[in-house]
């Protein structure tokens, strides 16, 4: 979550900015992350997991102990499990590595640090349930996943989306089913989108298929100098996530 103060800093800076240009509208899938086996991808400020013009990050560790980031991909390869949603699609799924922790979505564009902050457009994203009730004792429950976003200059708003309950099959346990979840007008020119993982087992998710819109890099414009000393978008506190 990028500060509304911070934000408004920008505000002189946006006036001067150059037009926008033109977006191209990409299916991110994270294929190029496949693996046969869960893998974790840290690093520091500034390699976050990058597809298709969009940074994701795992936010909660990124201070000046931890400096990192964590997240991962489970891939279709991985037959002999239940509770991976991509064996019922072809895509590979990302997931943070850390209950409770925040996943943000910037522009590659963009610098996570000292701005500035590039926008986007996100228009759909497949989420499901981290575990099936196989893997885990804590019964799966339905619950809300709740997405804040920012315009550059302009206060966070948010949207609101129940996640079902997997359905029993036929081995008699819940296996995660992917879910569509379609975002509001409010998400077009973006500058940063974030969710929470939960505090739970039931509550975690994990994401592939994000549809979304992105700056063409031979047309992008700067939206404005001397962000540096705005601080990171990262440096803050946990938050916990909405549950249902």
């Amino acid at each position: 979550m990028l500060h509304a103060t911070r934000f408004r800093m920008l505000v002189p800076a946006l006036l001067l900015a150059l037009p926008i240009g033109a977006q191209e509208t990409v299916s991110i899938n994270f294929n190029q992350y496949a693996s046969p086996t869960t893998t974790e991808y840290q690093a520091a400020i500034g390699a976050p997991v990058q597809s298709s013009g969009l940074d994701f990050y795992q936010a909660t560790d990124f201070d000046a102990t931890h400096n990192r980031n964590a997240l991962g991909t489970w891939g279709t390869s991985d037959a002999g499990s239940v509770n991976r949603p991509t064996n019922i699609g072809s895509s590979t799924t990302l997931f943070g590595t850390a209950l409770g922790g925040e996943i943000d979505i910037l522009s590659s564009q963009s610098d996570a640090v000292f701005g500035p902050y590039m926008p986007f457009s996100l228009f759909s994203m497949d989420v499901a349930h981290l575990y099936s009730t196989a893997f885990s004792s804590i019964a799966l429950q339905p619950f809300t996943m709740r997405f804040y976003a920012y315009y550059a200059g302009g206060d966070p708003f948010f949207q609101d989306f129940l996640i079902n309950l997997p359905p029993v099959g036929q081995n008699g346990f819940r296996t995660p089913v992917l879910q569509t979840l379609t975002f509001d007008s409010r998400f077009q020119d973006v500058v940063n989108v974030y969710w929470n993982q939960g505090a739970g087992s039931g509550t975690a998710t994990q994401f592939t298929n994000v549809v979304a819109s992105t700056p063409e890099p031979s047309s992008m414009a700067l939206l404005g100098t001397g962000l540096v000393g705005l601080g990171g978008v990262f440096k803050r506190r946990r938050r916990t996530a909405t549950t249902a």
